[in-house]
């Protein structure tokens, strides 16, 4: 299980922690958390706006680790 977190949060080389991919997962987290309380407290849940934000997290998180990609560590 370690190893598998440790290749999601790392970068080609998979020694070196990417941030960006680290604030990635962060993120994604924490709107799940959010989304989740906002339905617990109100009963309401918009399936639209749910897949439209997710869906616009998800792209620049992977926007973000492509434009730092050119700065990582090459892969061994």
């Amino acid at each position: 299980m370690m190893d598998f977190i440790r290749h999601i949060i790392t970068g080609a080389d998979n020694q070196s922690v990417d941030v960006a991919r680290v604030l990635w997962i962060v993120g994604v987290l924490a709107f799940l958390f959010f989304t989740g309380f906002e339905v617990y407290k109100s009963g309401h849940f918009n399936m639209t706006d749910f897949s439209l934000a997710y869906g616009g997290l998800l792209a620049a998180g992977a926007a973000g680790v492509k434009i730092k990609e050119s700065s990582e560590p090459p892969a061994k």
